[in-house]
């Protein structure tokens, strides 16, 4: 039994493998968000138009703010608008666009122009500025006069900074933290079931063990030693010393049981009289391996007293064995959440002398023997064979 501190390491190794995609996109999620990011915090380039007056008719106390209300007043705004808007409104130009900086006791007035494009922001405050000025000067006599100081020029561009520097090195492993940070909630969530031990604290059934099931074609069965784990697990059946083995399932493991009931049968019955029950296909392939096995070894003693009965639980009827003389066998696979074993638990097993869960992992691919051909002792009836013929 390993302790609590591994056991956490090792179901996060194994959700790292199995939500490597999950992982990955989170990688990536970080990597590009944190340079766009980067680049939007970049502050707009801004250039100065300076305004100064040239000759003052009123206080100067009161001179900012007639400055400022004939900067606000909407013809900058229009002006702006005009030039640059491309369906910029005129209440997005101030301060958005354009903005007024007016000092107190201060002659000069400094128009500022913001945009990411240097070029265009220096435009912006030259045009804000001249526009300005008119509606300054449109004021006359009693005012004063003004004029342009100096015109903006486009700022020099700005260096890359270090945060846009480390923008992409932050990203990763921003990304590399989230993505442990999901996977480790959805592993807390499902809580995975990835070992033997696993199998008992979720639901108190021991397990038989893990076995490798290869990922071959509908309708085509491997040979017993692509099934990694398989031989453990026959012993330990053979242990229990019960007659009859029972395996079943949820629906989306039956392809991976009825791969295991055909070389279960297959591994037994060369050290046992195996009785296989189960589907027509099932019990075709299983019958020309043993007939195989035959050939090749001679006739095994028959023993009915250690003859095993091997059941893949396809139809209901055929669960209903002895319970005294049952071990049922529950195929469950690697990685499914504690909750869903539980209720398969409670579904599928009760009522046995022995009940097992065996954790099967699906991985590769190989080939597998072709269909089954129906042997002699199951021709097919005569009415079966017309329709053949007439096809």
């Amino acid at each position: 039994m390993r302790e609590s501190g591994s056991d956490a390491l090792v179901v996060l190794r194994w959700g790292l493998r199995r939500y490597v995609l999950l992982f990955v996109a989170c990688l990536l999620l970080g990597a590009v968000a944190a340079p766009y990011a980067a680049s939007k915090l970049t502050p707009p380039a801004t250039a100065e138009a300076l305004v100064i007056t040239q000759r003052l008719d009123v206080s100067s106390t009161v001179l900012p703010r007639y400055a400022e209300a004939v900067f606000n007043q909407g013809q900058v705004a229009a002006a702006v608008a005009e030039k640059f808007g491309h369906g910029l409104s005129v209440e997005a130009v101030i301060p958005g666009k354009v903005s007024l900086v007016a000092d107190q006791d201060s002659i000069v007035f400094h128009v500022v122009g913001t945009d990411p494009d240097p070029k265009t922001a220096a435009d912006l405050a030259n045009t804000a500025a001249d526009t300005f000025i008119q509606a300054l000067n449109a004021g006359g006599v009693g005012i004063g006069a003004f004029g342009l100081q100096s015109a903006a020029e486009p700022p020099a561009a700005p260096e890359p900074g270090l945060a846009t520097k480390l923008a992409v090195p932050v990203g990763v492993v921003t990304g590399i933290v989230l993505g442990l940070a999901v996977i480790s909630l959805l592993l807390a969530i499902r809580r995975p079931v990835i070992d033997p031990p696993g199998v008992e604290d979720a639901t108190g059934v021991a397990a038989l063990g893990v076995v490798t099931v290869p990922r071959i074609r509908s309708g085509r069965f491997a040979q017993p030693e692509k099934f990694p784990g398989l031989v453990p697990v026959c012993r330990r059946l053979l242990g229990l010393g019960l007659p009859t083995i029972v395996l079943v399932s949820r629906r989306r493991e039956k392809r991976a049981r009825m791969q295991l009931a055909v070389v279960l049968a297959d591994v037994l019955q060369r050290v046992r009289t195996v009785r296989f029950t189960g589907p027509d296909e099932l019990r075709t392939v299983v019958e020309q391996r043993r007939a195989a096995l035959r050939a090749e070894a001679g006739p095994p003693v028959e023993n009915d007293a250690t003859a095993l009965t091997v059941v893949d639980g396809a139809d209901p009827l055929e669960l209903v064995q002895p319970p005294e003389q049952t071990c049922a066998v529950l195929v469950a696979r690697l990685g499914i959440s504690s909750a869903a074993l539980r209720a398969a638990v409670q579904e599928h097993l009760g009522g046995s002398a022995e009940a097992r869960v065996l954790l099967v992992r699906r991985k590769g691919r190989t080939r597998g023997e072709p269909p089954a051909a129906p042997s002699a002792t199951e021709a097919p009836e005569p009415e079966e064979a017309a329709l053949a013929a007439k096809r």
